[in-house]
C-alpha cells in the first residue's frame, strides 16, 4: 500500500475541528470516495497532537486491519518525532501537498471480530453486533481519539437502516459525509436537529481513483495470501467441534444405522447427519429435490430438514473462537473426512485444535 496521500484545504480546516481528545468520528460515505485515507489522515493527525488513537475497521471487504470479512481495530501510540499534517504550510484550494503517512496498516489488527463474509448484504446483524464489540473494545482502551472507517454500502434501503443503527450504536461525536449530500441525506436528515451528533459533508478528494471489482478482488487476495502466509493444517475432529452459524456441529451425530435409514430415504449416500429439536441436517453428494426432503421430513414427523452438499465445507473461511468469547484467529476449511469424522483447517499456529468454538463464515476462498 501507498503510504503516503494527498492532503487538500478541506480536510485541513475539518481537521481542526474534530481532532480533540475524548472524540469519536465515524466515516461515511459510497464507494471510491476516499474514505480510508481520510480516517488514516485524521488519525495520523491525532497522533501529531500527542493522542492515543485506535482505528476502527468496518470495512470487510476491503479490511485494511485486520483480513477481510472481519471488523478489526489497531490501537497507535503517539510520536514525538511525527509531523502534523495540519500543521505544514497552507496550500489554496487548487493546490494539493503529499504528507508523509506513518501508520502501519499493514493488515495486522489488535482484536477482531468475524462476520464470515466480504459484503454487508445479508449480514448486517453481524456487522452492527461487530462493530459494537469492536467500538466497546476501543473504549477499553483509554483511547484519546477513536476513527471508524465504513464500507461504501450506502444506497438501498437496507444500507440506509444499517449505517442509520450503526450510528446510533456507535454515537459518534462527528459523522463525516463524504460525497454529494443529497446521496447521503437519506441516512443523516433524521439526525441533523439533534445536538449530540456534529455532521460534516465533504466531497470527494480530486485524486481518488474508481477501483474495478478485478481490482478489489485482487487486494483481498493479497490481504488473503498476506494472513495465511504462516498458516499450517490442522486436523480437527468433530467430536472436538462447536458450530457458531451453521446448522451443523450442534446436535447429535447419527449413528451408521441410522445413516444407512436415511441414505435410503434421500435415494442418495449421506455421508453425515445430525439429530436436532425435531430438526435433521445431512451432507450428501448431490442437491437433494424438494419433493424427497418434504418426504424425508414427513416420514420421521420432522419440522425442517436441512440438507448440503460436501461443497458447503470446501474452502469456506471460519472464525476460530477462544474460551473468552473473542475471534482470535480466522481459519480454512481445506477438507472434510467423514470416515474419519475430522476437518482440515488451515489457521496460525494450532488455532484450530485450541479454538472452543468455531464460526461458519458464508465466504469460500477461490
Amino acid at each position: 500500500m501507498d503510504d503516503t496521500y494527498r492532503v487538500n484545504q478541506d480536510w485541513r480546516k475539518l481537521a481542526s475541528r474534530i481532532v480533540k481528545p475524548q472524540q469519536i468520528v465515524l466515516v461515511i460515505g459510497t464507494t471510491d470516495v476516499g474514505k480510508s485515507t481520510f480516517c488514516r489522515f485524521l488519525a495520523d493527525s491525532a497522533l501529531a497532537k500527542g493522542f492515543k488513537v485506535v482505528c476502527v475497521d468496518t470495512d470487510i471487504g476491503q479490511s485494511q486491519i485486520g483480513p477481510p470479512t472481519t471488523i478489526g481495530i489497531k490501537s497507535l501510540a503517539p510520536d514525538e518525532n511525527r509531523q502534523s499534517p495540519e500543521a505544514q504550510a497552507p496550500v489554496s484550494d487548487s493546490e494539493q501537498s503529499r504528507t508523509e503517512n506513518r501508520i502501519a496498516f499493514d493488515g495486522t489488527a489488535d482484536e477482531f471480530y468475524f462476520v464470515g463474509d466480504v459484503s454487508p448484504q445479508g449480514h448486517l446483524l453481524g456487522l452492527l453486533a461487530g462493530t459494537r464489540l469492536m467500538i466497546d473494545s476501543a473504549r477499553e482502551t483509554d483511547a484519546d481519539f477513536v476513527v471508524i472507517d465504513t464500507t461504501g454500502y450506502i444506497h438501498d434501503p437496507p444500507a440506509v437502516i444499517l449505517k442509520q443503527h450503526k450510528i446510533e450504536l456507535i454515537r459518534p461525536n462527528h459523522l463525516v459525509c463524504i460525497g454529494r449530500s443529497t446521496e447521503l441525506e437519506q441516512i443523516t436528515a433524521c439526525y441533523s436537529q439533534q445536538n449530540w451528533l456534529n455532521i460534516h459533508y465533504l466531497l470527494p478528494h480530486r485524486s481518488v481513483r474508481t477501483k474495478s471489482s478485478k481490482a478489489r478482488s485482487r487486494y483481498r487476495k493479497d490481504q488473503f495470501d498476506t494472513y495465511f502466509s504462516d498458516s499450517n493444517v490442522q486436523q480437527v475432529p468433530f467430536e472436538q467441534i462447536r458450530g457458531g452459524r451453521t446448522p451443523f456441529f450442534i446436535g447429535r451425530v447419527a449413528n451408521e444405522k441410522e445413516l444407512e435409514i436415511l441414505s435410503r430415504l434421500a435415494e442418495t449416500q449421506v455421508y453425515h447427519a445430525e439429530w436436532g429439536s425435531r430438526t435433521l441436517c445431512l451432507i450428501v453428494p448431490k442437491p437433494l429435490s424438494k419433493a424427497i426432503i418434504t418426504h424425508i421430513k414427513n416420514y420421521l414427523s420432522l419440522t425442517r430438514v436441512t440438507a448440503e452438499v460436501r461443497t458447503y465445507f470446501e474452502r469456506r473461511l471460519v472464525g476460530l473462537i477462544g474460551s473468552t468469547g473473542n475471534t482470535y484467529a480466522v481459519g480454512i476449511i481445506e477438507g472434510v473426512d467423514f470416515q474419519k469424522r475430522e476437518l482440515s483447517i488451515r489457521s496460525k499456529t494450532d488455532a484450530a485444535k485450541q479454538a472452543c468454538a468455531i464460526q461458519f463464515g458464508s465466504y469460500q476462498l477461490k
